[in-house]
Formats: structure tokens, C-alpha cells, sequence
């Protein structure tokens, strides 16, 4: 069974290529799935999946398999076993990155599942694999944006708050304790502003799906 999915990353092509093969990184978006392990680059882990009234829980591992940072391109391999031994499942999935507007990203994700056991049956019987698939894909894109701007937001302050300690602290004189209680306080202030910020922008992401 081959799917397609696409989706746009507020990153351009290369920055995307590094956050999209940090594994790490990117796992706790994806709905329902852990990391419990990672050994010389084979990464295991567990996800919970619902096919319509039936819960599934997989166990099981994924490596990364290429990396083309000049094609912009990788591929995962990842395979899995139901706990309660309904069967099993491995996915190849390819990434292309391809360049979008206002230096954004589309990754467009092909992946080829090959489902044994009577999941296999479950999936074939109400259709619900390739829109099961998309609903995953859906949200961990958005996810995934949640927390690229949640750190690119943390980069920012950072930088705002060591420029403005910098500054305080050449203009303060050893009895200036009131300017040093305002330096501990402006970046609290900061964050709060810049948390706002990302919730609009992830509304309006939401509102232009």
C-alpha cells in the first residue's frame, strides 16, 4: 500500500533537512509515539494506533537509511509488531523537500506499508489506513511547527535577554540594585509576549489548513 502526504514547514530546505533527521527531536510530535531506546542509529519505540473501533499498540525500531542533504531527501525505515500479536507492519518512507513561498518548506512524504496479520484485514475491510495516515501526518506537522517557533522563540529571547544584561551590566554601579531587580524581571515579561506571539501564529496556521 503506497500514501502521499504533504505538508509546509516554517523553516527553509536545509534547516528543514536538519530538524526533520533529528529523530529525537521529532518523535515526540508524532501522535501517539515514544522513543524507549536508540543504539547506533536504530532508534525503538512504541505508537498507538486506532483503526476505527480497534486500538492498536506497536513495539518496535526505525533507522534512518539515507540522507541527501544536496537532493534534499531522506528515507526511514520502520517496522513493528501489534503487543497483542494481531499482526505487524513496516513502512518505508521517503522525504522530499521541496521549497514553498515566504522561505517555507513542503516535505511530501511517500511511504510504502506492508501490513500482516489480521490488522491487515482491518485496514483493507473500512478503508481507513490512507485517512488514518493523513490524520497522523496532519497533526504531526502541526506539532512540529508548534515547536520549531517555540525554539526559534526561545533563540530569540535569549539573545534579546544576554544583549540587554550586557548593557545593564555596564551601566550598573555596585549600589544600583533597583536596575539589576528590573534585568531580572524583563525577560519573564519577554516571554510572555513572545508566547503570545506563537499561540496567534499557530492559530492562523491552523485556521489555513
Amino acid at each position: 500500500m503506497e500514501l502521499e502526504n504533504r505538508f509546509i514547514v516554517p523553516l527553509g530546505r536545509p534547516d528543514a533537512m536538519k530538524v526533520l533527521t533529528d529523530v529525537p527531536r521529532i518523535a515526540p510530535c508524532i501522535p501517539g509515539a515514544s522513543l524507549t531506546g536508540e543504539e547506533d542509529g536504530l532508534y525503538s519505540g512504541q505508537a498507538n494506533v486506532r483503526l476505527g473501533p480497534v486500538a492498536l499498540s506497536f513495539a518496535g525500531t526505525a533507522s534512518i537509511t539515507s540522507i541527501d542533504n544536496n537532493a534534499h531527501t531522506a528515507q526511514v525505515k520502520a517496522q513493528g509488531s501489534d503487543k497483542k500479536g494481531r499482526g505487524q507492519a513496516e513502512a518505508t518512507l521517503t522525504f522530499a523537500l521541496e521549497e514553498a513561498e515566504n522561505g517555507q518548506t513542503e516535505v511530501i512524504v511517500r511511504t510504502d506499508v506492508l501490513l500482516s496479520g489480521s490488522i491487515a484485514q482491518y485496514g483493507r475491510a473500512s478503508g481507513l489506513i490512507n485517512v488514518v495516515a493523513g490524520q497522523i501526518v496532519s497533526q504531526f506537522s502541526e506539532n512540529l511547527k508548534t515547536d520549531i517557533l517555540e525554539k526559534q522563540g526561545d533563540g530569540v529571547e535569549q539573545a534579546a535577554s544576554g544583549d540587554f544584561e550586557a548593557e545593564t551590566n555596564q551601566q550598573e554601579t555596585p549600589t544600583d540594585n533597583s536596575s539589576k531587580q528590573s534585568s531580572t524581571r524583563a525577560p519573564k515579561n519577554e516571554l510572555n509576549v513572545f508566547t503570545l506571539l506563537v499561540a496567534i501564529v499557530k492559530s492562523w496556521f491552523t485556521r489555513s489548513k
